[in-house]
């Protein structure tokens, strides 16, 4: 890092020539991860750290942009401040800034060599999802991307452990904007519409209600900024909704986020495996959800059902209300097709149960969704008594047509997300499966029947739980197999067809309205 004290690299040694020993470092540097949409106040939260004298603690902050830090002599006791090297900036108090130039592990590693700092933020972008920069302090992302290390010095942090060996992450912080909120919660807007273009991927095609959900989902703190621009009554549903997508999580409310750092610095609270099943939906799915949300005006139930659902009659329940976003079939079976290794595409097709219908999925640039008029169905789902209502729903569902694979369901807002997920447990082989005996016992939980774990599982959060669960619930019923289609769908699973011919009588008896298997009587044309 330039304008450090340079240390006696042990990154800087290449692995094949002698073994690099992490633990001969006796103490790892704490992290705090912030996270939070352009606006929110997480800059201004860096500030205050960086000005403070009540933690005691050198810290190194490390963010994406200098130029959004206010560094001047409003924010030091002195004008005391030199710019050492471009992008590097350090404080009178010996705290530093610097903006990120490389490889964001690299660049953790070197200042935790260094030992001349307390503690280190990282600020990452109002568009990143936090999750994805925490993994880089876990053992196991150092497994994945050893292969694909760029640099020696890459190679050789990676080859012994990675930053889990030298750094920690303490603790992972959400800062929202209690202003912009529940509109952002509701808003059918997507990365594109709000960024630069410059800053954003054409490809990205991430929506902001989903993308700000990932933020407070995965953080165990979560900062509710600018409280005295909102009213009570909005304070109080802002705090509802963030305790019911995130349990765990513990809650500050701040002014200018002015906070007590004690929060957010050396708390010792972080745990991945504890973010990542921290989310609400799945504490609803094993009935850990506590009750205290109602007090909030919020409440959750979990959808649950045995036979699959028609896709058509799925598809007209949520086109009208809900802006739909969804995974091509050629994604689907290019993804399985990787999992399963080098098998060829008529072998994919064939050990999937489906047919890739090409002349006809080129037709789909034709089809309305997903996003023609996204302000229509922002407006039907507020005036929907099921839907208005409805915050957030995850899970997973079974259609009657994709009898091998998993459907996933993923809605914030208006934006509804859905994808195909993975075989479903019964028909992958055992030896696929976790090891471990405890995971392998929950797993076999999920199985029920001659259908083994195949179901509807699907978490609803929302307003007025009360009067919506009744209402949705029996709108979802009604997209049931109905009896005399579950007797036909058994009657063609239990034959002696091949599954290929299976699945082809499916969606012959089926219409389906999503992506891939389209035919000519479908109504998306």
């Amino acid at each position: 890092m330039p304008g450090l004290k340079e240390p006696e690299s042990i990154l800087d040694a290449c692995p094949l020539v002698k073994p690099i020993d992490f633990d001969a470092i006796p103490d790892r540097l704490p992290v705090t991860l912030l996270s939070g949409f352009l606006g929110s106040g997480k800059t201004t939260l860096l500030e205050w750290i960086l000005k403070s004298k009540d933690h005691g603690l050198k810290v190194a902050v490390i963010v994406n942009d200098m130029g959004e830090i206010n560094i001047d002599a409003n924010l030091l006791d002195t004008h005391k401040l030199t710019q050492t090297v471009e992008k590097v900036v350090q404080f009178e108090n010996g705290c530093i800034c610097c903006t990120l130039r490389g490889d964001l592990l690299e660049e953790v590693a070197i200042l935790a060599e260094a030992k001349q700092f307390d503690y280190l933020i990282i600020e990452s972008t109002g568009i990143s999802e936090p999750q994805q920069v925490a993994e880089s302090f876990a053992p196991e992302f150092a497994e994945m991307q050893y292969d694909e290390a760029s640099t020696a010095r890459l190679e050789a942090l990676l080859s012994a452990g990675g930053l889990s060996r030298l750094a920690r992450l303490d603790t992972c912080v959400t800062v929202v904007d209690a202003v912009s909120f529940m509109g952002n919660f509701a808003t059918p807007d997507f990365l594109s519409d709000r960024q630069d273009p410059s800053t954003v991927d054409e490809k990205d095609e991430r929506n902001i209600s989903d993308l700000m959900v990932d933020q407070l989902e995965f953080a165990n703190v979560v900062i509710i900024n600018k409280t005295d621009l909102v009213d009570a009554p909005t304070l109080t549903q802002i705090k509802g909704l963030v305790k019911s997508l995130n349990p765990d999580a513990e809650i500050l409310t701040s002014v200018r986020s002015r906070i007590d750092l004690k929060h957010i610095l050396d708390t010792k609270k972080f745990s991945m495996s504890q973010s990542i099943l921290s989310a609400g939906w799945l504490k609803s799915l094993r009935e850990e959800v506590k009750p205290e949300t109602e007090e909030y005006g919020i409440g959750s139930f979990v959808y649950r059902a045995r036979r699959p659902f028609s896709p058509l009659r799925l598809w007209e329940f949520v086109r009208h209300r809900l802006v739909v976003i969804q995974d091509s079939y050629e994604e689907i079976l290019d993804r399985m097709a990787a999992e399963k290794g080098e098998a060829s595409d008529d072998e994919m097709d064939s050990d999937s149960g489906y047919e890739t219908e090409p002349e006809e999925t080129e037709s789909m640039d034709e089809d309305p969704q997903p996003q023609l008029d996204a302000a229509a169905r922002l407006k039907a789902k507020q005036a929907d008594p099921a839907f208005g209502p409805l915050l957030r729903s995850k899970g997973f569902f079974w259609l009657a047509t994709r009898p091998m694979l998993s459907g996933e369901w993923s809605q914030a807002g208006v934006m509804l997300t859905v994808s195909g997920g993975t075989r479903w447990l019964c028909e992958t082989a055992e030896e696929n499966w976790p090891q471990d005996p405890e995971a392998q016992a929950k797993m076999r939980e999920d199985f029920q029947g001659e259908w083994g774990d195949r179901r509807q599982e699907l978490v609803f959060i929302g307003q007025s739980i009360k009067t919506i669960k009744p209402l949705l619930t029996a709108e979802l019923d009604s997209c049931l197999l109905n009896d005399l289609e579950w007797r036909q769908w058994n009657k063609i699973m239990k034959s002696k067809s091949s599954l290929k011919s299976k699945v082809q009588q499916l969606q012959d008896i089926h219409d389906d309205g999503w992506e891939g298997v389209k035919k000519e009587n479908s109504p998306i044309k």
